[in-house]
């Protein structure tokens, strides 16, 4: 009997031991309000606060904190030889066969395409498109050959936004939004339309040095969808453990009032309400235990595409 305890008592340790030599690598980018690298702010986005409650969970694990540019992130999503992870990123077809996701971890608003209130573009939408459709169809807009518009580099977007960037078109520009505001662009009437979540070009607004004028934001067609995030780990031999391992500590987390504030902190109240219906779902189709993230890419089924 001793024997038999000793030898329980011998594999846990080494369960523990080989735990605690294992490193998650955790991959930033620069994406506020959900990441605040910079400023008094620090710390205190959305994901910043939420990665940082989950961390407080796995402490079984070491962590390591890594900043890195889009671009470099994806290349790192698909290298096996370290553990790379990372926090709040949206589940694309490419990471659902390259990467081990977990369970939704988040929600976030869908993208729509900002201009100033009241611009030609504005004029054209209200009396056009929307009328007509309901949402902006970019590749007709682009088709008309009036108006320029930006988004950001190395960031994967909804599949219609994606099928216009495979188009070689001068009047839809990619950029670094941390190198320039792209605010300052679309104040200054350099561009006549941005495209991203509209509380993070409210935020980058609020850092703009150009006056202040009002906005107006109109959905894009085919990225309509309110999203749920994940926490997806590039495929190293330890990744489906610490996936498993997050899976049960999301199921705790998404019973934490505070968790929830913090995942919605940064949207307006309108916002809130909207998102709370997708968490309501989300905690309903919450598995009893450690899954595989939903197959689908709808708000009814919570998978989404790519920050």
């Amino acid at each position: 009997m001793r024997q038999f305890c000793a030898t329980l008592l011998l594999f846990a340790a080494s369960s523990c031991l080989a735990a605690s030599n294992t490193t998650i690598h955790w991959l930033m980018v620069d994406l506020a309000p959900f990441r605040l690298l910079h400023g008094p702010e620090q710390g205190k986005g959305s994901s910043d606060q939420m990665e940082k409650m989950l961390i407080k969970l796995l402490p079984q694990y070491q962590h390591k904190s890594r900043f890195v540019s889009f671009e470099r992130r994806e290349l790192l999503h698909i290298d096996n030889s370290t553990l790379y992870c990372s926090f709040g990123i949206l589940a694309n077809e490419k990471r659902k066969k390259t990467m081990e996701l977990s369970i939704p971890a988040g929600v976030v608003m869908h993208m729509a395409m900002a201009t100033l209130s009241n611009s030609p573009l504005s004029q054209h939408l209200k009396q056009q498109l929307i009328q007509q459709q309901g949402a902006v169809d970019l590749a007709k807009l682009l088709s008309e050959h009036q108006f320029t518009g930006l988004l950001e580099q190395g960031r994967s977007y909804a599949p219609a936004i994606e099928q216009t960037l495979k188009k070689p078109n001068a009047l839809l520009a990619q950029r670094s939004f941390t190198e320039n505001n792209p605010v300052d662009l679309l104040l200054a009437g350099r561009v006549d339309f941005l495209i991203d979540y509209p509380h993070r070009i409210s935020y980058l607004q609020s850092g703009s040095r150009q006056p202040l004028l009002d906005l107006e934001y109109f959905p894009v067609a085919g990225a309509e969808q309110r999203d749920a995030t994940y926490v997806g780990c590039s495929k190293h031999p330890k990744a489906k453990e610490v996936i498993q391992q997050v899976n049960q500590q999301l199921l705790t987390l998404w019973a934490d009032p505070d968790y929830q504030r913090q995942m919605l902190s940064w949207y307006d109240d309108e916002n809130k309400q909207q998102l709370q219906q997708l968490i309501q779902h989300i905690q309903q189709h919450l598995p009893a235990t450690s899954a595989k993230p939903p197959q689908n890419n709808s708000a009814g089924n919570a998978q989404s595409l790519n920050h």
